[in-house]
């Protein structure tokens, strides 16, 4: 029997402007059934999801795993597309609420499956390390927000030495090579926003691999900030979508405004930005071409130079910092889970997940 695919991404991030979700953007227009997950820390979310989806995966079955942006190994989501079906966890930071309760959305309540009075006499040390785990994201929302201030800058002062036409000339002729034989539809492509990439407690994460192994065309953007490259993708997004074809947009894990990748499903074809921190390198090179952008800059400047030094150093520090506080914080969430999974009856659990397999899975 044929094994299915997985796709791993991220819905929403640690990011410069504090958490940012994607999660409005998991499932698309057409109609889902959804399955909303909720529960306290270990109480085994992401292992239901990751279950379902082992077993799917040996019916061949692809897949879609949402990855949790600070501990990347968690689940966050499941999607099968053939069955029209996620799984989400439907928690805080990313709180999701059935939009049509029973006949789209069904909430799955683990913690119908926790012992009460055992909780109850844990609850001291669970509101603790609650509390310390809420201010260790705090503190790293603080850093990134700072770091991504530098690096606005850092881009400004790019682009204010970036050759116009260099970067035009490049748009042009990727449009030309990925475009021209494309005719219109007659309708606007269907836009999806997620992440490729995540600041986590083990640092930066991401998950191009995965989303470029599936393209029969790769084009790479090899630059710092502000070389164009962001110019080049919102571009080619627009005209892309104007010719009905769907776009998926994979924003940047820092500042969630900015668009980093781009995969194109009716043609095959992804664009990516490689640069540290989500450098990609195919191993088989005869489908990519190559771009560097730093070419599309104009020589530095005395005061440009020391400036770009400053920024690439204190950016580093700050980027070190917050990294530092999210792993306490996933401490603190691995102390939490501790505290729950002793009160957890995952017997119940197992017969639960046992019981939605078989609905769902097709006869």
């Amino acid at each position: 029997m044929k094994t299915g695919r997985i796709r791993h991404f991220f819905a929403g991030g640690n990011t410069g402007v504090g958490f940012y979700s994607f999660y409005d953007q998991v499932v698309g227009p057409e109609p889902y059934r959804r399955y909303i997950l909720k529960g306290g820390p270990g109480t085994g979310k992401s292992t239901f999801m990751k279950q379902i989806g082992e077993e799917l995966l040996t019916r061949g079955f692809d897949l879609e795993y949402l990855h949790c942006s600070s501990d990347h190994n968690s689940l966050d989501g499941l999607l099968i597309p053939a069955l029209k079906t996620a799984f989400l966890d439907g928690t805080a930071p990313h709180t999701i609420d059935p939009v049509y309760p029973g006949a789209v959305d069904e909430i799955i309540d683990l913690g119908a499956f926790w012992n009460l009075k055992s909780l109850k006499a844990k609850q001291s040390p669970i509101m603790e390390t609650g509390k310390k785990k809420k201010a260790c994201f705090e503190r790293a929302y603080v850093y990134l927000n700072a770091a991504l201030g530098i690096y606005r800058h850092w881009r400004k002062t790019n682009y204010s030495r970036l050759d116009q036409q260099a970067w035009l000339t490049a748009l042009y002729e990727i449009k030309a090579d990925l475009l021209s034989n494309c005719q219109p539809t007659g309708q606007k492509g269907h836009l999806r926003h997620l992440f490729a990439s995540a600041i986590t407690a083990d640092g930066p994460v991401h998950f191009l691999e995965s989303l470029g192994s599936a393209a029969t065309r790769l084009y790479i953007l090899d630059g710092p900030p502000g070389t164009g490259r962001d110019e080049i993708l919102k571009r080619l997004v627009t005209a892309a979508v104007d010719l009905g074809l769907d776009v998926e947009v994979f924003h940047c894990a820092l500042d969630p405004t900015k668009y980093d990748h781009l995969w194109l499903p009716d043609l095959k074809t992804a664009v990516f930005t490689s640069t540290w921190p989500h450098q990609y390198r195919p191993n088989d090179d005869r489908r990519c071409r190559y771009i560097a952008t730093d070419p599309f800059l104009k020589p530095e400047l005395g005061p440009d130079s020391d400036t770009l030094k400053e920024f690439r150093l204190v950016f580093s520090t700050l980027w070190e910092r917050a990294v530092g506080w999210l792993r306490q914080a996933k401490k603190f969430h691995q102390e939490l889970e501790e505290l729950y999974v002793d009160s957890m009856d995952f017997n119940q659990i197992t017969q639960l997940r046992n019981s939605i397999l078989y609905r769902i899975i097709p006869r």
